[in-house]
């Protein structure tokens, strides 16, 4: 009577608050006693399995909830043991599944028990000895081994929010664990042998023979003399594992290449320019909570609990600790960074042929000098090779078996982002070979390590590739997935009006109408100018300026602008455009942009300063990336001015809380988020940027003093 005395005591004396804690508490408990926690079960089979002869039974928290009038005084209990004949008998023990086929019917007698007829104290009692068992089976082991049991659940109920979120959040929590499960077919390559444009070029031209396709292939990256052609093939061949018949062969393992084929003209070697681990569950957590305003830290290591249970795995890519590579990123920065040197860069490379910024570097280059492009997409297959033969056993177990949708490069890391990098390089380079399929199955490839964050924009040209490869089917379902229907902005201009398109391929001429009118209400102004532009129109009652939009939609826009004109390029479905359009523009007006702030882009440090001007990293990216001048010329002044806008690692993430580094070292291993210049030394930058300073005094000397010579004469 004490007990239930004092309990009342304490429900008087409590206020509301606490009357709800006490309410939720109790709900958490019911459902933990119905979840049946494996490890509690495992628990109790063990010891069954070990006995010997009837002793004391040691407190079971559950056990508690078992008996209606059981005694409220814990000694008597212990004091007579008495177990229940259907449990022990003395002659013979029970088999395995008759103990577990008990348990359940014991549990599922306890559950039926209302939790609210015990008193206060009671409940009180169980909930800690709960909570104790719960830390005792958690001591000792790491965190990506135990499920969290007491947070709670977040996902669950963002899972019944269906409306799109107009604003991104700092993990992009809306994108749970059952939505990735959902577009996971979606992500997925189908098979590795779609990464092989080689297979393309056979579906395209009939069953080529391989000296075809070599002769197709035969461009080299840079132009080499005979002589040191044939002393790499000799050089090729005394090199255990290099290259094989199929020329996917990799020195120190019996993996093959997956993204690439070696070439005559690359240099043969044994050792690996990078390196690549997989990140445990419970430190990629850090990369989720650097960033992180709302969701706690208990409730993101439930999240990758949940996406690990699934199968998710989480690698980076990394730098070689040497002197060597150290050198080669130090000449690299002076020469891109300091003091911007073509020649230089040209000089590294044939020094370091497989240093994957320099190989990229000289790539674009050689793009906008000369217009090469054929050396210039021998270079990023080159480094694409090198970051395919550094790909850990398990990427490239989950990359073989097309599960790439489970598989995540944290952008955080400077070497990953070097890899989204040249898989976007890839891909426009495949599309210039007109081998669309195979550049929609690398959009999947690079959308799949980042799906939620997608760093470089992959949604604003993959509907291009999958009209031009004509997967009509596919691209309907991807706009109807949670890849797209999660987040209003995930709707691009692209996959909105080229679903449109997609159903007219198919003769869905309904779905078609459907789905303009669904894309006209998101974006309006594209539709205003896919109207003059597709369906030559200019009798609409206003003019382009007319609406008041953000710059986030003008550049949005021009992505799909810029290529929109390749895909309508059928008169009747220009006609369709032109007559379903103009119906929508009857009695509307333009409204004034509503345009939402994220607290994101001001976590990252990137505002141009105006309501107005906030533009998605991503889209940012995408819109330097694609080398587009109608679409760079969308972008305000104030952005093309900033500081972080280098080519090899354009708008990284920023780490307020980043650690200053010690000359000359490595980064720190506590930071999340690396740069280049963790991994230059700088002594040697300082010598380096002093020489080329001395040199161009001097060279400034000697025309002063062939000038002077001349006014003298």
């Amino acid at each position: 009577m004490n007990h239930r005395h004092k309990a009342s005591t304490l429900v008087t004396n409590s206020d509301m608050s606490a009357r709800a804690l006490k309410r939720l508490e109790r709900q958490r408990l019911e459902k933990e006693l119905s979840a049946t926690p494996e490890g509690l079960v495992d628990n109790d089979d063990e010891e069954e399995e070990e006995y010997e002869e009837p002793a004391k039974p040691k407190i079971n928290a559950f056990a508690l909830l078992n008996d209606q009038d059981e005694s409220e005084d814990d000694g008597s209990d212990l004091d007579k043991p008495e177990p229940p004949k259907e449990e022990i008998e003395p002659a013979t023990l029970p088999t395995k599944s008759a103990k577990k086929l008990k348990k359940k019917k014991a549990k599922k007698k306890a559950v039926k028990k209302d939790v609210d007829d015990y008193s206060d104290d009671e409940f009180d009692r169980i909930l800690q000895e709960v909570k104790q068992k719960d830390e005792m089976s958690h001591e000792g082991l790491p965190a990506a081994d135990f499920k969290l049991l007491d947070a709670y659940d977040f996902e669950e109920e963002l899972d019944l929010m269906t409306e799109p979120q107009d604003v991104y959040d700092s993990n992009f929590k809306y994108f749970t664990t059952k939505r990735l499960k959902e577009s996971l077919p979606l992500l997925s390559i189908g098979s590795a042998a779609n990464l092989d444009q080689d297979n393309e070029y056979k579906i395209l031209f009939g069953n080529l023979s391989m000296d075809a396709i070599d002769d197709a292939n035969a461009s080299t990256a840079l132009a080499i003399s005979p002589e040191v052609l044939q002393q790499f093939k000799r050089l090729a061949r005394l090199t255990r594992g290099w290259g094989g018949k199929d020329r996917r062969g990799v020195p120190g393992t019996t993996r093959k290449l997956l993204l690439s084929k070696i070439r005559d003209d690359w240099l043969p070697t044994t050792l690996k320019p990078m390196n690549m681990e997989e990140i445990r569950p419970e430190d990629y957590v850090k990369f989720l909570d650097y960033k992180e305003e709302e969701v706690s830290l208990e409730e993101l290591q439930m999240k990758v609990q949940s996406e690990a249970e699934l199968g998710v795995k989480y690698f980076q890519f990394s730098k070689i600790n040497d002197i060597k590579e150290r050198v080669a990123n130090t000449r690299f920065y002076a020469s891109v960074v300091m003091t911007p040197d073509p020649e230089s860069l040209m000089q590294l490379l044939q020094q370091y042929p497989y240093h994957v910024e320099t190989l990229l570097q000289v790539a674009m280059v050689l793009l906008r000098q000369g217009d090469n492009k054929a050396t210039s997409n021998a270079l990023v297959e080159r480094a694409l090779f090198a970051f395919d033969r550094t790909f850990h056993k398990n990427f490239h177990e989950l990359l073989s078996l097309a599960s790439n949708g489970l598989v995540r490069l944290p952008y955080e890391r400077f070497m990953n982002r070097q890899f989204h990098l040249c898989l976007f390089r890839y891909i426009v380079a495949l599309g210039e070979r007109s081998t669309f399929y195979t550049a929609l199955t690398y959009c999947k490839l690079l959308l799949s390590l980042n799906p939620a964050e997608d760093p470089l924009g992959v949604r604003y040209f993959i509907d291009f590739y999958a009209i031009m490869s004509e997967e009509f089917k596919y691209l309907v379902q991807f706009t109807e997935s949670p890849l797209v229907k999660t987040y209003t902005k995930w709707l691009t201009p692209g996959l909105a009006f080229s679903t449109v398109l997609a159903h007219l391929k198919l003769d869905q001429t309904d779905k078609a109408r459907e789905a303009l009118r669904h894309a006209f209400g998101h974006h309006p102004y594209t539709a205003f100018r896919l109207y003059q532009l597709i369906g030559l129109g200019s009798d609409l009652p206003f003019k382009d300026s007319s609406f008041n939009v953000s710059t986030e939609v003008l550049i949005a826009t021009e992505t799909y602008l810029v290529r929109c004109g390749v895909m309508w390029n059928d008169q009747g479905h220009r006609q369709f455009l032109h007559d379903e359009l103009q119906k929508l523009f009857v009695g509307w007006k333009p409204e004034k942009s509503k345009t939402t702030s994220s607290s994101l882009f001001g976590l990252l440090g990137f505002s141009s300063g105006s309501e107005n001007e906030e533009v998605p990293f991503n889209l940012l990216r995408f819109a330097i990336l694609s080398g587009e001048n109608r679409i760079i010329a969308k972008l305000p002044q104030k952005l093309l001015s900033r500081n972080d806008l280098f080519e090899y690692d354009l708008v990284p993430p920023n780490q307020s809380t980043d650690q200053p580094m010690v000359l000359g070292m490595l980064q720190q291993t506590s930071k999340i988020v690396d740069h280049l210049i963790d991994y230059v030394d700088q002594n040697l930058l300082g010598s380096i940027i002093q020489n080329r300073t001395a040199e161009e005094q001097d060279f400034d000397e000697i025309l002063r003093g062939i000038e002077q010579q001349n006014v003298n004469d």
